[in-house]
């Protein structure tokens, strides 16, 4: 878990989710850069050859508001921030292979390829934010189906799935949270390679904090499972981690607990929000993203 820089003043209390933030000022914003880069500078070429490949294919890509992401990620300690933004690289050229590595994440250029398991609607983007301005992401593992798609074609969707909540400057600064429901779940569609794709991308690639992860009805099966992921979470995320027994209205309390009303909520878990991921992905290719 980052520490608190002494060079950055954080807000006194901690939120909900016991996190603290930094107060950021142009100040701040420049002179974080500026170590970034310094830091960057220090990491061994081994370690950033992708990096500097995206420094010179890419470059339009690689602006302040981008490399900002990871420092905000890392509470703005430079040191983090630089190795993340140099593993990130790495990652993505090996998730994305090198032709599609350093075009925009957009639907018709790096995620050209990916539309199948984009619509199976395992990592859903919800449109809605918590009370703090959280982005609130929805998983469905029941959708997982490994004979439509590679492991790497719905890894890729989470990085795309999480680079559209990262538009929202309230989440770079504060994080996401996350609602996921296995009640249909079978050990079948249990997944060991994209968990741990998966988990490498969330704990040490994508410039995202995780602030709450909350599982909903898990199935009989999740006594089975949940050991194995666990292995994969972190320290960071099982402290933020929460299991939500009982029927749908006994887990609408629990979320509501934590400020998660049914406006915020899928409509599986009873909420408001329907996901229609197909019309989503047709709004957002319209858009040219």
């Amino acid at each position: 878990m980052s520490s608190p820089p002494p060079d950055v003043e954080f807000t006194e209390e901690r939120d909900l989710y016991g996190q603290r933030h930094p107060k950021e000022t142009a100040e701040i914003l420049s002179r974080k850069l500026k170590q970034l880069e310094e830091e960057v500078e220090k990491i061994p070429p081994a370690d950033k050859a992708r990096l500097v490949e995206a420094q010179s294919k890419c470059p339009e890509l690689l602006t302040d508001r981008f490399k900002l992401m990871f420092l905000r990620c890392e509470v703005f300690n430079a040191d983090l921030a630089a190795k993340r933004y140099a593993f990130y690289w790495e990652q993505r050229v090996h998730l994305f292979g090198p032709d599609k590595a350093f075009l925009p994440l957009t639907l018709d250029k790096a995620l050209k390829d990916d539309e199948i398991a984009l619509t199976k609607g395992f990592f859903n983007y919800t449109g809605k934010v918590d009370p703090t301005g959280r982005s609130i992401m929805f998983g469905d593992p029941s959708n997982l189906d490994a004979k439509a798609y590679e492991a790497e074609s719905m890894c890729r969707t989470l990085w795309y799935v999480v680079h559209t909540l990262l538009e929202n400057e309230e989440t770079q600064k504060k994080g996401i949270v996350i609602m996921i429901w296995p009640h249909h779940v079978k050990l079948s569609q249990f997944d060991k390679k994209l968990m741990k794709m998966n988990s490498v991308s969330m704990r040490k690639c994508l410039p995202v904090r995780i602030s709450a992860v909350h599982v909903c009805q898990p199935p009989k099966i999740f006594s089975i499972i949940f050991p194995i992921v666990k292995l994969f979470m972190g320290d960071i995320v099982r402290k933020r981690f929460r299991v939500h027994f009982g029927t749908q209205e006994a887990v609408l309390r629990g979320l509501e607990e934590t400020g998660l009303t049914k406006d915020m909520i899928a409509s599986q878990l009873g909420g408001n929000v329907n996901i229609d991921m197909v019309q989503w992905i047709a709004e957002r290719r319209a858009a040219g993203k």
